[in-house]
């Protein structure tokens, strides 16, 4: 069985120990005292004269010693009938066992200990082996012991050998095969990586060397899909570069040698004859979120320029732009903005626009999608080749696995119409990490078989689409979960909208770097799903360097200010941290409005890292302590930064209300005298009165002598 499902293999073909735990993750084909797996299968693509040879291991699985272990070599009478059989076949599920070669059965060892392994080799003449006419024969190597009940069958190991004889018949398939190279956008809006993943993924062995020369070794074998944000990168990386530790610190990175040597390389394959390279969207943007988001048209509106700068980098320019989506699905209201942007054209899976009616044929991949704003070009990655390309590849035996049934996923498509050309699209995961290896053999078996012809996007999409009805369906709940946090977009939002404010008071707005410009889309990066810790840690790097843009043009006046009348003047003080000269007007406002007016200052120049004081005339219709925003406006008039706060009162009004106090404190006191000396004298009358003297009449009080 392929050991794509399997246990990974130790110790190579010399005996040693495998993990029985591991060996156990597929169901055994027999009685299953012993494991078998195939390591090797040569040649890949046999021709009628050559030798088939199989080498591998079997391992005691079980807790008894095994006896007379010995290996077998099993083919089937005929050929797969469909596609259909392939994971059948993978997962242990398949019925096609086969009949054992003559001639092929080898004695491994007399008994072999639990936990023991062994190493077999079985070999046999392509021209014994009965195959008939073309196509993909189950092949398996067979495990025969002694484990108390006579020799039987203990296990099984199947792969495919794709047989196409000369005299085939079947119409070479067309394929396109869709190679991304996409980084890790971990530069921050300075420039500074927040780990080395960028720069390793671009050294030997890193998984953007890796990629990049398994397509270098045959130009146009496979179709470049280039992220002008990995270009970028590089560029700013071959010349030296920063790399902020865990705890905050800034240090030099170590690895602008491997990265500017990883550029050359990328220069070179990009310009070698025949090469095939597209872009993507810069940064492999989360397109559906981004939609979400309300942003998808500012990423959409920023790629022209992006691409010429990646181009200028190369040496060649990036005319056409692909569109990636995430896992190869988008929401309907996402395609439509593509549409309407008029991109080349969009990868998707054939799951998200599947046949309206099924078919026994794999249909050509190159469609138009519908969508309300028009048909959308597309290339629809075949789920087969997908599923095989997502096998595990860590060991040679994987590897040997994955590669027939690559090779069995194209033959069988190519014979299902033998007489009708089809056009097929393979791609493979932009967040692929390829093991050492696996990346040069996937591009091998996808595009050095007879029966393949590859085929560049270009081509692919000048074609005649496919006219089968199909149907865009919605991405499914579990593609909705794992999209960019909203949250997190919009907190790009908020980026966006602090580094189009910076720009709008800078002199000369592309002064601003590109890294700084360009800070926000790439925390769009698709990259991020996976990788939420990293996201958090440079979302609030960047949070706090696009405030700190805005915060470097700053009101420094504060505290309080007293006018000497009703209308007074007002220094204000405006501050530029900045790089490059700003201009900026202000505006005064007072709540409630009524208590103080001033007119706006028009829009003046303040040069980098100066500050400078203008004169504000105010008027003043208030007694006491008033507040006052001090707000900074673009040349436009739009409001710039956090305002300023100001308390402004006037000397005038303080003076008036001093002579109002101390006056009322005169009439108060004027007041109590008076009433004094009237209490004094009706107390002197009262006595007079008692002592028999005749007196005058009391006075009357004026209120009352008016009522009279």
């Amino acid at each position: 069985m392929l050991l794509a499902l399997v246990a990974t293999l130790i110790g190579g073909f010399l005996t040693g120990a495998i993990d029985s735990a591991a060996a156990l993750d597929r169901p055994a084909v027999g009685a299953g005292s012993l494991s078998i797996r195939i390591v090797e299968f040569e040649p890949s693509i046999p021709a009628a004269d050559d030798t088939l040879t199989v080498r591998g291991t079997i391992t005691n699985i079980s807790q008894e010693p095994v006896r007379g272990v010995a290996a077998a070599l099993r083919v089937s009478a005929t050929p797969l009938q469909n596609r259909d059989e392939i994971p059948e076949v993978i997962s242990g599920a398949g019925q096609r066992f086969g009949r054992e070669i003559p001639g092929t059965r080898a004695s491994v060892i007399a008994e072999l200990a639990p936990g023991a392994s062994q190493p077999f080799e079985l070999t046999a003449e392509v021209a014994d082996l009965g195959l008939a006419s073309s196509g993909v024969y189950v092949t398996g190597a067979e495990a025969l012991g002694d484990s108390g009940a006579g020799l039987t069958r203990q296990d099984m190991d199947r792969t495919f050998l794709p047989w196409w004889p000369r005299d085939a018949g079947i119409e070479p398939l067309l394929l396109t095969t869709i190679w991304p190279l996409t980084g890790a956008p971990l530069r921050d809006a300075d420039g500074v990586l927040l780990t080395e993943t960028a720069a390793v993924a671009m050294s030997p062995a890193g998984r953007l060397s890796r990629l990049l020369e398994a397509a270098s070794v045959e130009p146009g074998a496979v179709s470049v899909v280039l992220d002008p944000e990995a270009v970028q990168a590089a560029d700013d990386l071959a010349d030296g570069y920063l790399v902020r530790s865990t705890d905050g610190d800034i240090a030099p990175g170590t690895r602008s040698r491997e990265v500017a040597d990883w550029l050359d390389q990328l220069r070179a394959a990009a310009s070698a004859p025949g090469a095939d390279v597209s872009g993507s969207l810069y940064a492999w943007p989360d397109v559906d979120a981004v939609r979400r988001g309300k942003l998808l048209g500012t990423v959409l509106r920023q790629q022209a320029a992006l691409n010429d700068d990646a181009s200028a980098i190369l040496g060649r320019r990036l005319r056409a732009t692909m569109v990636l989506t995430p896992d190869g699905v988008a929401q309907a209201a996402t395609l439509n903005v593509l549409a309407k942007a008029r991109i080349t054209g969009v990868v998707l899976s054939d799951r998200a626009a599947p046949l309206a009616e099924d078919t026994y044929f794999a249909p050509s991949g190159n469609v138009l999608v519908p969508t309300d704003r028009g048909d959308l070009p597309g290339l629809l990655a075949d789920s087969g080749l997908s599923q095989t390309l997502a096998l595990p590849m860590d060991s040679e035996a994987e590897q040997t696995a994955a590669r027939q049934a690559l090779l069995a996923q194209t033959l069988a498509v190519a014979g299902e119409l033998p007489e009708t050309q089809r056009l097929l699209v393979a791609s493979v995961d932009p967040a692929w990490i390829p093991p050492a290896g696996a990346a040069e053999m996937v591009v091998g078996a996808l595009t050095r078989a007879p029966w393949v012809v590859p085929t560049s996007i270009a081509e692919a999409l000048a074609r005649e689409p496919s006219t089968l009805p199909r149907v865009v369906v919605a991405p499914t709940a579990e593609d909705v979960a794992a999209e960019l946090p909203s949250n997190h977009v919009a907190r790009v939002r908020d980026q966006y909208r602090g580094v189009r404010d910076y720009a709008s008071v800078v002199t000369d707005p592309e002064l601003i770097p590109e890294v700084t410009r360009s800070a926000p889309t790439r925390m769009l990066g698709s990259w991020f799903r996976t990788h939420p810790a990293t996201r958090t840690e440079l979302m609030g790097v960047v949070d706090g360097q696009v405030s700190g843009l805005i915060g470097s043009v700053r009101v420094v006046s504060s505290g309080s200010i007293t006018v000497s009348g009703e209308s007074g003047t007002i220094p204000i003080t405006v501050d530029n941290d900045g790089t490059q000269p700003v201009t900026v007007g202000l505006v005064l406002t007072s709540t409630p409005p009524q208590l103080f007016s001033a007119d706006p200052v028009e829009p003046f120049t303040i040069d980098p890292e100066r500050r400078t004081s203008v004169v504000v005339t105010a008027k003043v219709a208030g007694s006491g302590p008033i507040p006052v925003t001090i707000q900074l406006v673009t040349s436009t008039g739009d409001p710039f930064g956090e305002p300023g706060l100001l308390v402004v009162q006037s000397a005038a009004y303080a003076n008036a209300a001093r002579v109002l106090v101390r006056a009322a404190i005169g009439a108060l006191l004027l007041a109590v005298v008076v009433h004094g000396i009237r209490r004094a004298r009706r107390r002197r009358a009262s006595r007079s009165g008692a002592s028999g003297a005749p007196t005058e009449p009391p006075a009357r009080e004026p209120a009352e002598a008016s009522r009279d």
